[in-house]
């Protein structure tokens, strides 16, 4: 019995140690739980971002081909129904009411659902540059508290129209800007696509472009249309580079740019190719969709899981024409909540919605 009661003792003496070395090791063994699990979570919740975009390259159509009517009424007109060269458009997440840059009426039109004309929510119609006037306005951009921000081409500057009012004030003061086709606030910065001197501003100061028009990879060659990924490679900025038929991918910091639809300098009616890109958008699961204005449709260009070259029309025959199948030079493109695709038919004077196939 006493030799068995030393080995207990003996045994009990070292499981301290051994408890010891259990709490030595289980901090350690925690920690490469705590670091291997965020890449674990990481790559499940990649791959649950990844898989939609992987059904979006899936050779089923996703959207009808057959468009609706949302505004406008195919003829060109300044009463409250009607559109005059619509260009491009935003569309609110929440209540999918459009916002529409009525270019030629030189005015900001709200369109709400369902609805049979538009309420004017900035512009006179007079193409003056008083601060209630708008001068052949190319974009609108809607922030989270219903103010509007305005691409006035003709004025050469941006305008703010605080929600519900219609007095703009000119943000663009000193950015020394030409005429302004796109605009998008993100991060607390106001980003304006310059089609004159062939760069992306931001706050005023140039991001994208030399401000010289040119073909090579730090350049632009006179730009209608932007968007900012503000989801994935955030502050990353596509642009529809126009004279060059491409869309150019621009990541922060980087002086030159990478093509990602389109090829350099040819004008083309191919799936990778392009003729005078005017507007590009990104989904929530970064897809591209761009304007491909002279070839008359839509072109769906996916970024992940892997970077497709090749588009897919989603919009459009790429034949102009004033059916519910056809587009006419458009200009501009955005999407609802619902994936829901609303295009600028500029040439039909029309808002063409195409639904989303689930």
């Amino acid at each position: 019995y006493p030799q068995q009661q030393r080995l207990q003792l003996q045994r009990h003496q070292r499981h301290p140690q051994q408890q010891r070395l259990q709490l030595q090791r289980h901090p350690q063994q925690k920690q490469r739980q705590h670091q291997r699990h965020p890449q674990q979570q990481q790559r499940r919740h990649r791959r649950r971002q990844l898989l939609p975009c992987k059904h979006f390259v899936s050779n089923s159509w996703m959207w009808n081909s057959t468009g609706i009517t949302v505004a406008g009424t195919g003829s060109s007109g300044s009463g409250t129904n009607q559109l005059n060269q619509p260009w491009n458009l935003f569309v609110d997440q929440t209540t999918s009411v459009i916002y529409i840059a009525d270019s030629l009426n030189n005015r900001i039109v709200k369109w709400l659902p369902n609805a049979t004309s538009g309420i004017v929510v900035a512009g006179t119609g007079n193409p003056t540059s008083a601060s209630t006037d708008l001068n052949t306005p190319k974009d609108v951009f809607a922030d989270s508290s219903g103010n509007l921000y305005v691409a006035d081409s003709g004025n050469q500057r941006v305008q703010f129209f605080a929600n519900g009012s219609t007095v703009g004030t000119t943000v663009s003061t000193s950015w020394g800007c030409g005429n302004i086709f796109g605009v998008y606030v993100y991060n607390s910065k106001i980003y304006g696509c310059d089609f004159t001197k062939s760069v992306i501003w931001a706050n005023g100061t140039g991001v994208v472009g030399t401000q010289v028009a040119g073909s090579g990879s730090n350049q632009l060659n006179q730009p209608q249309g932007f968007t900012i990924d503000a989801l994935y490679n955030k502050s990353t900025v596509y642009v529809a580079n126009s004279m060059q038929h491409t869309v150019v991918q621009f990541v922060p910091g980087s002086p030159t740019g990478t093509i990602v639809a389109g090829t350099n300098g040819v004008k083309s009616s191919a799936s990778n190719g392009l003729n005078f890109p005017v507007a590009v958008k990104m989904d929530s699961v970064a897809n591209l969709f761009i304007v491909d204005n002279n070839n008359h449709r839509i072109q769906l260009y996916c970024r992940y899981p892997f970077v497709n070259t090749t588009g897919r029309t989603i919009a459009g025959t790429g034949v102009l024409g004033a059916s519910a199948t056809q587009l006419d030079y458009p200009a501009g493109v955005a999407l609802d909540s619902s994936l829901n695709l609303y295009v600028a038919d500029t040439s039909n004077n029309r808002i063409q919605k195409f639904m989303r196939i689930a």
